[in-house]
């Protein structure tokens, strides 16, 4: 590290300073004729404007050192008496620069500084430093993230190298009162790491025992990320909740600068007319409807703005839409519902083909799922195809499409959008032909958009949707088999689905109403919301379906899981980012809950009848899958992975063909019958455990995982509780 002088020194025609481990006649000299060079050809211009940077070669010891000069413009009056005052320009940023180097805080290594006054006037100012190579400003890292590179975890990275260094700024005592994006400089080192972080423009800086919240606010509040990321960065500077003070002050100051930002013109109109884009300036970023990130640990599209920040954007028709197709859909619907609620359990159900796997297909990690879809039998699989990956994906996923199709599987497909599918609707279609180029002979289901609901996943009106399903049933003369599904929505938010029906392109009928449908959100699948537990959620999306001409009368749950307790930021309500100190409403449950509430899950929806197949996504995910990936050497099989695999072995060549409630408890049974083997139930009590009386006795019973279990004497009496067991009795025999 140089040693700094405390006093000024004439250097030619200038007072100022120099490095003491830099000080040398040569570069003296150099110093001296730093105006006419960086007006040559020997200067190369890094930003323009006012104040200009230029990077120059200058000899320090008989040897060439790269600098960046910078070359402030001549002040106005009113800035000229500031500078008598407080210093100029160049003088602040050496003061500046030479703390902030001493306490270790990243900014690039101060040479000199040089200032000449004539009487009481700056005429000239120049702040030399060494010259970062490799280097660019968070604002452009940020860009080429938003534009190139979106996924979750590059942000997540570079958000924390800076929110972790702009701290260290604070700890050490100086307030920037400029800290843009551009004011950032950094160096990429990998996919996901950033080093040698750099703050420049020091100028307006100030040099503190320690700061406040409010200073510290003052100074992020010019920092620019969408809502929600900036939410995460905060927490990420304060590794905690920041304390309320702060995010007051922050509130106000960035309210304060987004309207100086917008009066820039009023305030300075032939300034602003005059303006041109200059080398350096600040990239534009794309609108915040168009930022889109996909998050590849939890396996989801990202959210980038805080509920309020959404609401602004959303188009009046997206909510016209929703009221018009409520109001008009509501009593015909709720007829139907009431209907379809009082038939469940009443009708046999044939199990085969009724529960799907969801898988996501890798080239290194395919085969070690297709050994263990092998393991549930040849049941129906789902692969997903995405807009936002490489066409490289697209041939692998293709693959397994057609392995899985030469192992005995049905497989059907995933369409699934972001926004640049929206906003370029050439690559959508392109994108559609390419897949069912490759799979469509093979596939008999295409499920059109995803999570059409939630703008992260890209599509902010239904006129986006119905754009989306248009091009793939331009298709639809070439594969005449193939149906199409949708509207894709998810969550209880069935005002959303009538109002993406109505918007469905003239002359489009869906195969099937297929519908995300999670309750993650309130626990074990019996657990009501309003009046409206999983049973009453099924029969009123199936009434939606038997009401609407625009698809037929099948539901289809295409999407459902539980998030898993513990497994943060690869769980999809853990992501991108775990806020510091404890949880409040997480949902996330153990591993145990989640394997009992699959079944349970899986009971309710097919042998009511109302649920045409449930597809689980996924087979293997960290966060939310039956089998545990997050060592990529050893997979672990969850609970939910063996016991499904039960399940499947008891139930999926069956029929449904009774539903019992046992006494007065919560406790219930699902009779079956299948050719090979006695009628079987299935009892669980959602309820407190309890010991529960059949009517007639019991000749056996096996735990969820196939172990036989011992009973009760006489064995009229089962011990019942939240996990389902399978039992045989004379009863069924």
């Amino acid at each position: 590290m140089s040693d700094y002088p405390n006093k000024d020194e004439t250097i030619g025609p200038y007072r100022g300073r120099v490095a003491g481990s830099l000080r040398s006649s040569d570069l003296l000299l150099a110093l001296v004729r730093i105006p006419a060079l960086i007006n040559s050809d020997q200067g190369e211009v890094l930003t323009a404007g006012r104040n200009r940077n230029v990077k120059l070669d200058l000899v320090c010891k008989r040897k060439t050192l790269a600098v960046v000069v910078k070359a402030f413009g001549n002040p106005s009056l009113l800035r000229n008496a500031i500078a008598r005052r407080r210093g100029s320009k160049a003088r602040r940023t050496w003061l500046a620069a030479v703390h902030l180097t001493q306490a270790g805080v990243g900014t690039p290594e101060p040479v000199a500084f040089l200032e000449r006054w004539v009487e009481d006037r700056l005429v000239e100012s120049y702040m030399v430093a060494l010259y970062q190579d490799g280097v660019s400003s968070f604002a452009e890292e940020l860009n080429n993230l938003f534009r190139a590179e979106p996924e979750c975890a590059r942000f997540i990275a570079l958000m924390q190298h800076v929110a972790d260094n702009v701290r260290a700024m604070h700890a050490a005592g100086f307030l920037h009162n400029d800290l843009g994006n551009q004011n950032v400089l950094l160096r990429r080192t990998g996919d996901e790491s950033w080093e040698d972080i750099q703050f420049i423009d020091l100028n307006r800086g100030r040099i503190r025992e320690s700061l406040t919240p409010r200073e510290r606010a003052r100074d992020i509040s010019r920092l620019y990320l969408p809502s929600d990321l900036l939410r995460v960065f905060k927490e990420m500077y304060y590794d905690r909740v920041p304390p309320e003070e702060f995010q007051e002050w922050e509130r106000r100051y960035r309210a304060r600068y987004r309207w100086h930002a917008r009066t820039r013109k009023l305030r300075h109109p032939i300034r602003e007319s005059r303006k041109r884009w200059a080398p350096g300036d600040p990239p534009q970023y794309p609108h915040e409807k168009d930022i889109w990130i996909w998050d590849e640990r939890s396996g989801q599209a990202q959210t980038t703005l805080l509920s309020k920040d959404r609401k602004r954007y959303y188009p009046a028709e997206r909510h016209w839409s929703v009221i018009a197709s409520s109001v008009k859909a509501l009593v015909p619907v709720l007829r139907e519902y009431r209907k379809l609620r009082a038939s469940a359990f009443e009708s046999p159900v044939e199990m085969r083909g009724r529960i799907a796997m969801s898988v996501e297909v890798s080239p290194e990690r395919f085969d070690r799922q297709l050994s263990l879809l092998a393991q549930l039998g040849a049941i129906p699989v789902s692969v997903r195809f995405y807009h936002h990956k490489s066409a490289a994906d697209r041939e692998t996923a293709a693959a397994a499409v057609h392995r899985l199709h030469a192992a005995g599987h049905r497989v059907s497909i995933a369409l699934v959008q972001d926004r640049a599918a929206v906003t370029h609707p050439a690559s959508w279609q392109a994108f559609a032909e390419d897949v069912l180029d490759r799979v469509g002979s093979i596939v008999d289901v295409v499920e059109v958009g995803h999570a059409i609901n939630r703008v992260k996943w890209g599509i902010w009106e239904f006129a986006e949707y119905r754009d989306l399903v248009a091009a793939v049933d331009r298709l639809r003369s070439v594969y005449p088999h193939v149906t199409l599904t949708g509207p894709a929505v998810i969550d209880f938010e069935y005002p959303y689905v009538f109002a993406a029906l109505d918007c469905l392109p003239s002359g489009v009928t869906l195969g099937a109403l297929s519908h995300h449908l999670y309750v993650d959100r309130r626990g074990a699948p019996e657990n009501p919301q309003g009046p409206f537990a999983s049973l009453e959620k099924f029969a009123l999306a199936r009434a939606i379906a038997r009401w609407s001409k625009r698809c037929e009368d099948r539901l289809v749950v295409s999407e459902v899981n539980w998030p898993i307790l513990g497994t943060g930021v690869y769980s999809p309500v853990g992501s991108p980012y775990v806020s510091p100190g404890p949880r409040h409403g997480d949902p996330s449950v153990s591993e145990d809950d989640y394997a009992d509430f699959m079944i349970r899950y899986l009971l309710i929806a097919l042998c009511s009848g109302l649920v045409e197949q449930v597809c689980w996504w996924r087979l293997a995910a960290y966060g939310y899958g039956l089998v545990d990936d997050s060592d990529p050497d050893q997979w672990r099989e969850r609970p939910a992975f063996r016991m499904l695999k039960t399940f499947l072995d008891w139930v999926g060549e069956a029929t449904f063909v009774e539903r019992l409630a046992l006494n007065e408890s919560d406790a219930v049974a699902f009779c079956f019958q299948r050719e090979d083997r006695p009628r079987f139930w299935i009892a669980y009590t959602p309820g407190e455990a309890c010991d529960v009386a059949f009517p007639e006795q019991v000749e056996g019973v096996w735990d969820a995982f196939g172990n036989p279990m011992a009973t009760a004497p006489g064995g009229a009496t089962v011990r019942l509780s939240g996990r389902p067991v399978y039992l045989k009795s004379s009863l069924i025999g």
